[in-house]
């Protein structure tokens, strides 16, 4: 049995569905069981909260393996943390995280080092780990949407960066392969796409697939922190974002990792082929 913590998100749901493939037994831990359930009706769905302890020891019982992943949260290392020290207590053999590139005690952004304590709790356990450390994800362009949908334009603080955005699907087929496959235990494993672009690339893949224009309009750092906590991202969350955007005029957003073609045997999903599997996000109903 393998619990997946997370399984609702862009990574999780993949995650949950390329196990049923593999036909694993999975159990899903949701807030909203009724609703998981609805999507996963191959896996067992309970509910529970990474703040509820009593749900997750019920969570873990029978278990032998974790995937463990929580979005962007002022609280996400104590979100973990709780998931972590229930998996000691259960007994749980390998734990997959999904953390981020670069990961580390001593990493030069922030949210490198909350993802860095998480890590270096997991060791401490003893569990065998499997670090799943992504770049961006392609899927934060749907956030772009309503924008693309209204006037044809996105905006961002990269300027004419390269980045290797990531597919989550990708990460998703590591971390399976991770889970059900030997030799990856106790390792750290960069996830990145098979190229960097720009955002004038990506704006011109995506003027060609929804055929018509849309724009990449860059912003200043002040400006996307004023649009983030407008939408209603709490503040520290928003200068961490802007920590990891800033990263890309600095030319550190470009590496491109070989993780995705040799974990799973196939090339990571390029940016078109993401665009046309979720175009009609992007257009008008």
């Amino acid at each position: 049995m393998i619990l997946v913590i997370g399984g609702t998100g862009n990574i999780g749901k993949s995650v949950v569905e390329g196990l049923l493939g593999k036909g694993q037994k999975v159990r899903v831990l949701a807030r909203d069981a009724k609703t998981a359930g609805q999507a996963f009706q191959q896996a067992e769905v309970v509910q529970g909260d990474l703040d509820d302890a009593a749900s997750l020891a019920r969570a873990m019982e029978g278990a032998e393996k974790l995937f463990l992943v929580t979005p962007l949260h002022l609280d996400q290392i104590k979100m973990k943390s709780n998931a972590i020290q229930a998996a000691k207590a259960a007994g749980i053999k390998h734990i997959a995280m999904s953390t981020g590139i670069g990961a580390g005690p001593d990493a030069g952004v922030e949210i490198g080092r909350w993802h860095g304590e998480s890590q270096e709790e997991v060791k401490a356990t003893g569990i065998p780990y499997t670090f799943l450390q992504p770049g961006f994800f392609m899927q934060n362009f749907i956030m772009s949407a309503p924008t693309i949908i209204d006037h044809g334009a996105f905006y961002l603080p990269l300027g004419n960066s390269e980045v290797s955005f990531v597919d989550a699907r990708d990460i998703a087929d590591v971390a399976v392969t991770a889970l059900t496959s030997r030799g990856y235990e106790n390792s750290e494993l960069p996830i990145t796409g098979g190229q960097a672009i720009t955002c004038e690339n990506a704006a011109a893949i995506m003027s060609d697939v929804l055929g018509k224009e849309v724009r990449f309009v860059d912003v200043t750092l002040d400006q996307a922190k004023e649009a983030m906590v407008g939408a209603g991202l709490p503040e520290k969350l928003a200068d961490i974002m802007n920590e990891l955007y800033a990263l890309g005029p600095a030319g550190h957003l470009s590496y491109v990792a070989p993780t995705v073609d040799e974990a799973t045997g196939h090339k990571p999903r390029d940016f078109r082929q993401f665009f046309e599997d979720h175009a009609d996000a992007f257009r008008t109903n």
